[in-house]
């Protein structure tokens, strides 16, 4: 998984309303950090974890988090040295 990458959102508890199904464009990958902990202590058991940030096709940008939302990286072809496409 890297910057630049499509993804789908399957499952996530937020409540920001992203729907299951909807993709998007990974923009950033951090990691759950103290300052997360410390604005949201609950959220603890996530700390070192992957934030995924995504602009999705809302228009939006929001991270999911590895071991807490459900997505997917969607497969893209990709270009030989050639320029033509393989999977």
């Amino acid at each position: 998984m890297r910057v630049g990458d499509r993804v789908r959102l399957i499952h996530s508890d937020d409540p920001s309303g992203i729907p299951p199904g909807l993709e998007g464009t990974i923009v950033m990958i951090s990691a759950v950090n103290d300052a997360d902990v410390r604005a949201t202590p609950d959220v603890a058991f996530l700390l070192g974890r992957k934030k995924v940030w995504v602009k999705w096709e809302t228009g939006g940008t929001m991270a999911v988090i590895e071991g807490c939302d459900r997505f997917e990286v969607i497969p893209q072809p990709r270009k030989d040295r050639d320029g033509g496409t393989r999977k």
